[in-house]
């Protein structure tokens, strides 16, 4: 039986990832209206390609939402699109949709700027569509409410939803697919409430030392999020590696203080995850699997808080509910280190290196 988590202070990372599945039912709600009128506002009926571009979290979430394309999608980062060698193709016929949680990015600003001279329709996609953010650019507002935080937990799954949505309308105008949202809210919900306890304990003190997340398949764009939000949060080394590949090199710095995070599907590779979990515990480390299928989230206790399972259910939302999972991570492990999510690490950052504009609420 699942405990009720403590009520997380308003205004903080806990309380925004806790609610998720407020946002995700009221995007079901509001959002097939509001991106039938951005894609009116971009006049972006007469395109058959889509370029998504982003940085950090916009960016993971526009790797995770691709699959939903029934037409040619390429998903770059700012600099890429920007710099890059490879001829972008701009023109009526491309689509290029800016995605950033804050609508500052200026990199992703610079690339939708540069796309409408070329003839381009261009979308912003964004959490806070307030002054500023707008450019020339047509808005769609992801309606995941204010984030004033910088680890973004709904703005993530709230712009998955959303370019999911925009990405199925371009081909389906009628009214775009809702099946991705139908048990979402649910499922959600069930891995807030029954893997906090068991990811909390894993994480207890002493904190692990530092984080080797490994991956396969359809899963590294929710492999990278977990991943950025366990370094922005927590502040320890993290990395992320397709499973066979940490076989062979990266494994040599495992050792007691290592936690090993396992995200994937009970398939093939599978097979390689579990013997490594095996051995991380052997040597003292810990370990949290993130998985499909096999067994429901372990209750603390069960495996010695040391290697835990976190069951996300299947079919192709279960990477997104994973990271729900891997925001726990993030915010159990900052705990258990004695900081806070929302430490402003490096005040003034954004501004001194030019990466937001100023406009709005940093």
């Amino acid at each position: 039986m699942s405990r009720a988590p403590a009520t997380p202070a308003p205004g903080t990372v806990a309380a925004h990832l806790h609610e998720q599945p407020a946002v995700l039912a009221h995007q079901r709600a509001v959002l097939p209206a509001a991106v039938r009128a951005a894609l009116a506002a971009a006049d972006a009926g007469g395109t058959t390609r889509v370029l998504l571009v982003g940085s950090g979290t916009s960016h993971h979430a526009a790797r995770l939402a691709r699959p939903s394309a029934a037409r040619p999608v390429r998903v770059l980062v700012p600099g890429d699109a920007l710099h890059g060698d490879e001829d972008l193709g701009l023109g009526p016929d491309l689509l290029v949709v800016g995605v950033s949680q804050s609508g500052r990015s200026t990199g992703t600003r610079a690339v939708l700027d540069r796309a409408r001279a070329a003839g381009s329709p261009t979308l912003l996609v964004t959490g806070d569509p307030g002054p500023g953010g707008r450019g020339g650019s047509a808005v769609l507002d992801v309606a995941c409410g204010p984030e004033r935080v910088g680890p973004k937990t709904k703005g993530f799954t709230a712009t998955v939803v959303a370019l999911h949505l925009l990405l199925r309308a371009l081909d389906d105008p009628a009214g775009a697919s809702l099946a991705f949202l139908d048990d979402l809210p649910d499922r959600v919900r069930a891995v807030l409430a029954d893997a906090a306890p068991a990811v909390a304990a894993v994480c207890a003190r002493p904190a692990p030392e530092s984080v080797h997340v490994v991956t396969w398949g359809r899963w590294r764009p929710a492999a990278d999020e977990g991943a950025l939000k366990v370094l922005e949060t927590a502040r320890v080394p993290v990395d992320v590696w397709d499973v066979e590949e940490f076989l062979h090199g990266p494994h040599r710095r495992l050792g007691p203080g290592s936690m090993l995070v396992v995200v994937g599907d009970d398939d093939a590779p599978a097979a390689h995850a579990e013997a490594l979990a095996a051995f991380v515990v052997e040597i003292g480390g810990r370990v949290l699997q993130v998985r499909t299928g096999g067994p429901p989230t372990d209750p603390p206790g069960t495996t010695g808080d040391r290697h835990v399972r976190v069951g996300v259910g299947d079919g192709p939302a279960a990477p997104l509910v994973a990271v729900v999972a891997l925001q726990l991570l993030a915010v159990a492990l900052t705990s258990a280190r004695g900081l806070t999510p929302e430490d402003d690490v490096h005040p003034g950052f954004h501004t001194r290196l030019g990466s937001k504009t100023p406009e709005g609420p940093a």
